[in-house]
This record gives structure tokens, C-alpha cells and sequence, in this order.
């Protein structure tokens, strides 16, 4: 199967360097390989679920399979189901009811079958269909009311950051790759292409032992080599209106998809940001959507014990060497929790667009630290210390009102904040935010910085390989 990047640049709808672009986002962004072109504006989703469709040889769900989603078929799939699977019932189609389950990975046969079983029909009237990580995630919460973290929300500001570029050796053209889009499925034949072979048996017990419990579930299938997944049209037979309709009448910005639930009164997705926090809800029906949602608090938590080194110089050699972007930034955390017992709580932060986005933290207390996004627009240390690539230090008294805020956030209301830069080829993409005693020293930060950088460096160095 060719990869989702071989496969873009292959049938011409992005070059080598933009695939390398988007490789070196997801280093620093997370997420799936789709996800961060559709950011990067060089993809739209409609196009990259086709290609998703190509790459696994599945149907495609399109923006007008969702807009034509059946609501009381979606209300019969439990909300733990479809967040375990990230999967979102569309429709039933044809004279059979077959039932288009669209999904961010291809589903195994044992989950296709208990979501047959949910939704009270044959496994063999499931279809399996794909979409982008945004747009399954956005329906996720429009439906199901499943909580997005901020990752998956739209950052204000450009959104298009010069990620630096590193010399790589020139990669040998690869054959051409054959690329077969499926037919829209309308006979029960042809949806039996998309079906997922069965499981072989397992073997009968040997002697007297017999098996009495059946075998567990396996974890949701995630292909995090690339991304989401499928390609062909979902349309019920005879209906010309999801055929034939143009682009103009689809969504102007798929990026939109990304956004906030859909306004009731037009039947559009709004667009939603990420909520930093500077911002106060603008209107009562968010005010609402957050008291429903505030229940599922999204935790950074707190980093493992990774204990990677017995020496801050160990520890940080740890670091650089790294081939993981969650290890690179675990091992920052915990670093910092053992070499600067000074340091009450850190988080860090990750800059995109026009703002630093919370990934991973601690405090030491023991309590997981909320959600947190700085808006780098603002006067404040974060985006000083972005702009002069150095680290800043201020006491809780000297701290501008975004500072007081953000030093808050990580549990503190005296002492200092400190903000640390992390440089990539001169490019501060990511801050250490901390908060400590008021004078105490943190002479590790920088160096766990530095060693960060290197290590970040590296990875999308090998990325764009």
C-alpha cells in the first residue's frame, strides 16, 4: 500500500517539498499527516478523503455525505462506541438499508461488528467508509457532544509558519503508482469490494481444555504512518441531488469543518478557535456548548517517571537522542520535575499560528493541569520571549495582566513565571512555560531546552527524508 505523501505527490495534487512541509508540522503539531496539510492550507478535506479513499480502497465520505447524515440513525450508535471507534453513522442506502459508517481508519471486522450489533442490523449491511481526522472529529462533537481537544480546533493568526527547511539527500523517483478510485457502491456486488476479508477461526482447543471466554476487543485501529482514510462517493441509489451536485454548493472552507457545531438556523459549521486563555465566551449559545462540554475537562496530566538519566547531562542526552516527538517532550517534562525542584509546575507549549497551544505538563502538587493556549499576538513574556529567542522572567507582581493569567493556569498565584524558548535551526517553535518560587533558580531550563530543540531538529530532519 503506497503511503499518503508517495501517493499526493504521485497523482500530482501536491510536490515533494509540500509533503516535507507537512511532515516537519507534524514533528511539533501532532496529529496525522492530512490533518496538518489541511492546516497548512495546501489540502482541502474532500480531497484528501479521496485520497485517503485511494490509499485503503475505500469509499470516500464527502462534506455532502455529512450534510445528508440521517440523525436518528446516528442516535442509535452509543456516544462510547463512536468515540472508541471515531466513527459516525451517515445514512442507509439502497433497497437493502445498507448503512455507511464513516470512520478516521479503516475498521476491523470485529468492530464493524459490534457497531452492526449497536445499530440492530446484519454485519453485512455495513459499509465502511473514510473521512479526514478534522471532519471526524468535528462531527464527533457535533453529534456526540465528544469534547476536541485544542489540537484539532483552528489557531488564529497565520497559519502557515515558515517551518525551516533542512538539506536531505535526493530521493530516487519511485515507480508510479496505480491509482484506482472505487465506484460508488450501489448493489449489494458491488459493496461487497469494500467489505473487510473475515477473520479465519481460531483453532479448536487442544484436549480438554475449551476456550469460555471470548477473545477481548483490539484497540481502535489508528494507521499513524500517514492518515485518515477512504475514497469513493456514499450515495443512495437513485439520488441524483448527493451525484450531481457541484462544488459551489459544498462548503466554501473545508477547514471550516474544524470548527464549532453547526448554526441551527443555516445549517453551516461556524468556525471555531482555539479558546486561549484571554477569551470570555462571546455569546450565550457558547456559553451553553461550554456548560455542556465542561464536564469532559481535557487534562495535560502529569509527565511518567521516566527517570532517562541519572545526571541533568544524561537526562538531557536523553533528550536529544529521542526518535519520538511524545518521548521528546515526556522527557522534557520530567527532566524539569527532577532537576528543578524549584519549579512548582511547567507546561509546554507549542506555537501554532497565532497561538502557543498546552501539549504536555505537570505540577507538582500531583493535579493535571486544563487545557492551556496563549495568545502570541498579546503583549506578554510568551510571544517577547518568541520574538527575541530568550528566556524571560518575571514576578508575579511585575507581570502583565496576560502573564497573571497564564501563571494562574499552572496553579500559582505568587511567585515567578518564567518562559523558555525552544529554537529549530534559529526558530523559536515551542516555549517552557513555569512557574516557581519567587528568585529560586532554574539554571537546568535552558540547557533541557537546547537539547529539546536538538532533538525536535532532528526529527524533522529525518521526516523530510
Amino acid at each position: 500500500m503506497p503511503r499518503l505523501g508517495e501517493l499526493l505527490v504521485a497523482t500530482g495534487l501536491l510536490t515533494t517539498e509540500q509533503v516535507e512541509q507537512a511532515l516537519r508540522a507534524q514533528v511539533l503539531w501532532g496529529g496525522r499527516l492530512g490533518t496538518n496539510l489541511v492546516e497548512l492550507h495546501l489540502l482541502e478535506l474532500d480531497p484528501l478523503a479521496k485520497a485517503l479513499g485511494r490509499q485503503h480502497r475505500l469509499p470516500a465520505a464527502l462534506a455532502r455525505h455529512f450534510e445528508k447524515a440521517d440523525p436518528v440513525l446516528q442516535a442509535r450508535l452509543s456516544p462510547e462506541l463512536a468515540e472508541r471507534f471515531s466513527c459516525i453513522p451517515l445514512l442507509a442506502m439502497g433497497p437493502e438499508q445498507h448503512v455507511v459508517i464513516a470512520a478516521l481508519a479503516p475498521l476491523a471486522p470485529r468492530q464493524l461488528a459490534v457497531i452492526a450489533d449497536e445499530l440492530a442490523v446484519e454485519v453485512r449491511q455495513v459499509v465502511p467508509a473514510i473521512a479526514g481526522e478534522l471532519r471526524i472529529r468535528y462531527q464527533l462533537e457535533r453529534v456526540y457532544r465528544i469534547r476536541r481537544a485544542a489540537r484539532f480546533l483552528r489557531a488564529r493568526g497565520k497559519s502557515i509558519p515558515p517551518f525551516p527547511a533542512f538539506p536531505v539527500l535526493p530521493v530516487q523517483p519511485e515507480p508510479e503508482v496505480e491509482v484506482v478510485v472505487p465506484t460508488l457502491p450501489t448493489t449489494t456486488r458491488e459493496i461487497e469490494r469494500f467489505r473487510p476479508e473475515p477473520e479465519p477461526e481460531p483453532e479448536p482447543p487442544v484436549g480438554d481444555r475449551a476456550a469460555t471466554q471470548p477473545e477481548p476487543l483490539p484497540p481502535e485501529v489508528h494507521d499513524d504512518s500517514d492518515d485518515d482514510l477512504l475514497p469513493v462517493e456514499v450515495v443512495a441509489p437513485g439520488s441524483d441531488d448527493l451525484a450531481d451536485r457541484s462544488q459551489d454548493a459544498e462548503l466554501e472552507d473545508d477547514l471550516d469543518l474544524a470548527g464549532e457545531p453547526e448554526d441551527e438556523l443555516s445549517g453551516r459549521e461556524r468556525r471555531t478557535y482555539v479558546r486561549t486563555i484571554a477569551d470570555e465566551p462571546s455569546t450565550e449559545s457558547e456559553r451553553q456548548l461550554l456548560g455542556r462540554i465542561a464536564i469532559r475537562k481535557i487534562a495535560v496530566g502529569s509527565a511518567p517517571r521516566l527517570m532517562a538519566g541519572a545526571t541533568l547531562g544524561e537526562a538531557t542526552r536523553a533528550i536529544r537522542r529521542s526518535t519520538d516527538r511524545d518521548r521528546v517532550a515526556d522527557l522534557v517534562i520530567d527532566t524539569l520535575d527532577r532537576f528543578a525542584p524549584a519549579c512548582e509546575a511547567a507546561i509546554l507549549l507549542v506555537i501554532r499560528g497565532g497561538t502557543a497551544i498546552g501539549w504536555k505538563g505537570f505540577q507538582r502538587t500531583g493535579s493535571g493541569l486544563g487545557e492551556i493556549a496563549v495568545p502570541i499576538d498579546d503583549a506578554g513574556l510568551v510571544p517577547r520571549a518568541v520574538e527575541l529567542n530568550v528566556t524571560l522572567r518575571r514576578s508575579a507582581g511585575e507581570l502583565a495582566a496576560i502573564d497573571r493569567l497564564l501563571l494562574t493556569s499552572l496553579g500559582r498565584d505568587a511567585g515567578d513565571l518564567v518562559v523558555v524558548p525552544i529554537a529549530i535551526a534559529e526558530q523559536v517553535m515551542c516555549v517552557i512555560a513555569i512557574a516557581t518560587a519567587q528568585s529560586a533558580p532554574i539554571a537546568c531550563a535552558e540547557p533541557i531546552a537546547a537539547a529539546a530543540g536538538a532533538a525536535f531538529a532532528r526529527l524533522m530532519r529525518d521526516a523530510s527524508r
